[in-house]
Parts: C-alpha cells; sequence; structure tokens
C-alpha cells in the first residue's frame, strides 16, 4: 500500500487516498548557459552549479465516499503551500513541494475516485532527520556529510567579540558579536542575532563565504570569541 505525507497529514490514514503507483522521478537539470563564439570551435560553458526544480506527477485513488471528502481534500493539498513531501516508500527522506495543479476528480461508481496531483519540487530530498549537531572542540571535529551533494547548513555560532570557524579550511569571520550566538543560514544566505523570536540582521558581523558541508568528510575548526557550534546540516540527495 502506496501512500504519502504532505503537511504533517497522511494521505491515507486522513482522506483515505492511495497512490496507485510510485511516481517517476526525474533528474533535476543543472544550469549551465553555452556561449558560441566565432571562430571558435564549441562553446564556452558557464556552470552555474545550481539546478532546476522537478515535477512529480502522482497518480492518486480515492476510496469510500469521497463526495463528502473533497472539500477538505483540496483545502489540503491546495491550501497547505509549500510543504514537507515524504512518501510512503522512503519515509527517511522529504521533499519540499508545492501543489501546482487544478485536481481533477473522475468519481466512479460513488465509491471511488482517481485523479492526478502534481507537486512542484525543490531539485533535491532532504533528510527527514535533521539532527543538531552541536561541536565544543575548535582544534577539529570531523562530520560526515552522507548525501550526494554538498549541503547548506545552518549553524549557529556562540561567539563573544571575534571569532572565526572553518569548514574544510574555509573560513568564516565574525565582528562584534554582542549577543549570546549569531545565526548563519546559507540555504537563505543570511546571517541573523534571533531576540526573543525577533530577527535582526548581522550580515555585517560575519565576513567570508556561507558555508557548505562537503559530500563525505568535513573537518570543522573554530579559534578565537568562539566557544561552541549548532549545526542542522540540512544533508541533501539528487
Amino acid at each position: 500500500m502506496l501512500s504519502f505525507v504532505f503537511n504533517g497529514k497522511d494521505s491515507y490514514k486522513d482522506y483515505g487516498i492511495l497512490m496507485e503507483k510510485r511516481p517517476n522521478i526525474p533528474s533535476p537539470k543543472r544550469r549551465v548557459q553555452y556561449i558560441d563564439i566565432p571562430g571558435r570551435d564549441s562553446s564556452l560553458r558557464y556552470d552555474e552549479e545550481t539546478y532546476e526544480d522537478i515535477t512529480l506527477s502522482v497518480e492518486c485513488a480515492a476510496v469510500g465516499n469521497i463526495q463528502s471528502r473533497i472539500d477538505d481534500i483540496k483545502a489540503w493539498l491546495i491550501g497547505s503551500g509549500e510543504s514537507d513531501l515524504i512518501f510512503s516508500y522512503q519515509r527517511d527522506k522529504k521533499y519540499i513541494a508545492q501543489v501546482v495543479n487544478s485536481i481533477d476528480f473522475e468519481i466512479i461508481l460513488k465509491v471511488t475516485s482517481r485523479f492526478v496531483i502534481i507537486f512542484n519540487c525543490k531539485p533535491f530530498k532532504y533528510s527527514v532527520m535533521n539532527e543538531i549537531i552541536n561541536i565544543t572542540s575548535g582544534t577539529g571535529v570531523s562530520l560526515f556529510n552522507p548525501g550526494t551533494i554538498k549541503s547548506r547548513p545552518l549553524i549557529k555560532a556562540y561567539c563573544s567579540g571575534n571569532g572565526t570557524f572553518a569548514i574544510n579550511n574555509r573560513e568564516v569571520r565574525l565582528i562584534g558579536i554582542d549577543k549570546p550566538y549569531v545565526a548563519i543560514d546559507s540555504e537563505l544566505e543570511e546571517a541573523y542575532f534571533d531576540e526573543e523570536g525577533t530577527l535582526l540582521n548581522a550580515n555585517n558581523h560575519m565576513f567570508g563565504e556561507y558555508p557548505l558541508l562537503d559530500v563525505g568528510s568535513n573537518i570543522v575548526t573554530f579559534s578565537g570569541g568562539v566557544f561552541k557550534l549548532e549545526i542542522i546540516p540540512n544533508w541533501r540527495w539528487l
């Protein structure tokens, strides 16, 4: 029996919806620009090292009196916006997805219905269990990225004044930190302080590239006023 969880609700347990088969999972298209130059063989290639979204078409069937549930189903699928999507056959990974089609319910003998849900997804799968990694030694701690592509972590750097931390020798400098910690979100490419739920811009307190976690081994160090790192790794798979 195939089903899925979207925005925290189970398609079968909450709405009686089953997947008729596993969806085809396309590979994301890598963004590469090709520039033709007169008099030169081949083309110049500019690789942005980024990927385009993917589209998943999920064929579903709902059992029972579907007519009484159609409004609730539409509100759940269409009203959830961008949410986590987890398939029952791979519960340890998730997509970040949004329903983008107008769902057409084909009612069959009033006891079942077939329809297609089209999800627009970010290009990667993410780990469902995104546990916080605490690092309290600045001399060099090894982190292993089990994914298939570099991840963009959220790092809380606990620092007093000035300090640095580095991942595989890629250094980030922190200047004038007067809060308990500064958060560095590599997915959003933003640095901020969290003051009782109010986010304050801290981009002028951070210098260097937003940190990435390479596939495989990563050596994390810190020095100066930094005394602890909390890392949410955001492991990713193509």
